[in-house]
């Protein structure tokens, strides 16, 4: 067993037997120079300031866990508290993935904030909660705008897309959606993307700017940006329903308070991560290329025809559905 592994199992235990002097980790797989996990960083310094019980610590890098595995580390209490992206976690709620398709593409933070802030995304909290064994703790915290990042090519237009071989972090809705525009999905956890890229593996990726940043994968081949706006991903912040009923109703308070307290700015902050690293990753030598707003509304138009087959496909619900209608009716 990997020593950061035996880490998290003796801390969780410390926890199940003595919820009064437990060490609580957060796991993030982001690198420490992410924006998520200066996030996190922050939101674990502003608890261990108003909590005298337990010492919250974050662990980035995917040290503790790939995100693509921490939910169920979450349901088993091996590890505290994570904020995985909304596309890890469709598996456990398939209605997650409608927020993958075709109806929130190219949607500002606004918009979309708005559906996961009210019922919608009341439901899909209770769906996490009942199959995974989880508490989520507040408001989903903004990634910011998915786009697609690739090597060699160079797009300039959606068909441009065709027979690339492009890496997507886990969605179903993510993979339909990259298949509707002629691309191969490779589905490959964060922390192997360096890697790949250096093997060839892939010729791109569909992943934020701000990732691309925290990673300089410019170091690794990755030399054009195409603007896609593909969906708006979010974090949301879960902590293991184990362990939360461990703590004192003190403690649980603090931490839902801390983090409704800090998740506004921390919208902002996504947001001016992104367009920062736009900035840095041109300095860097990375093509930007932003299709024009008639080229997505007619790619975006198109993807729409094959929606309800896609949904039906994954396993979303006919309530998600309408809700998806009403969205596309709307733009």
């Amino acid at each position: 067993m990997p020593v950061f592994r035996v880490v998290v199992f003796v801390c969780c235990m410390a926890l199940s037997l003595n919820a009064k002097s437990a060490e609580i980790l957060i796991s993030t797989e982001n690198t420490a120079d992410h924006f998520q996990a200066i996030f996190l960083e922050d939101f674990a310094k502003a608890l261990n300031s108003s909590i005298s019980e337990h010492k919250f610590r974050v662990v980035h890098s995917a040290q503790a866990f790939k995100d693509r595995d921490v939910a169920e580390a979450l349901s088993s209490g091996r590890i505290a508290i994570a904020a995985p992206g909304i596309w890890h976690l469709g598996r456990f709620a398939p209605d997650l993935n409608a927020l993958l398709l075709p109806s929130f593409m190219g949607l500002d933070s606004q918009a979309v904030r708005e559906l996961v802030d009210n019922d919608f995304g009341v439901r899909l909290n209770h769906a996490i909660e009942k199959n995974l064994n989880v508490r989520v703790i507040g408001r989903w915290l903004d990634l910011g705008p998915a786009h697609i990042f690739t090597r060699e090519a160079s797009v300039n237009h959606f068909d441009d897309l065709r027979g690339l071989r492009i890496r997507y972090a886990g969605g179903e809705g993510n993979a339909l959606h990259l298949k509707e525009l002629g691309a191969i999905p490779v589905l490959i956890p964060w922390p192997n993307v360096p890697e790949a890229l250096d093997r060839k593996e892939i010729d791109g990726l569909l992943t934020t700017t701000s990732t691309v940043v925290s990673a300089a994968l410019w170091e690794h081949g990755i030399a054009h940006a195409f603007l896609s706006h593909s969906y708006y991903p979010f974090y949301m912040p879960l902590m293991s329903q184990d362990i939360w009923a461990r703590l004192s109703p003190t403690v649980r308070e603090t931490i839902l308070r801390t983090w409704e307290e800090m998740v506004d700015e921390g919208r902002k902050q996504a947001i001016t991560h992104q367009q920062a690293s736009l900035i840095t990753a041109a300095q860097n030598n990375v093509e930007i290329v932003a299709p024009d707003e008639a080229e997505r509304s007619h790619q975006r138009l198109d993807l729409l025809r094959h929606q309800v087959d896609l949904a039906k496909t994954i396993g979303i619900s006919k309530e998600a559905l309408n809700t998806l209608t009403q969205i596309a009716g709307e733009k």
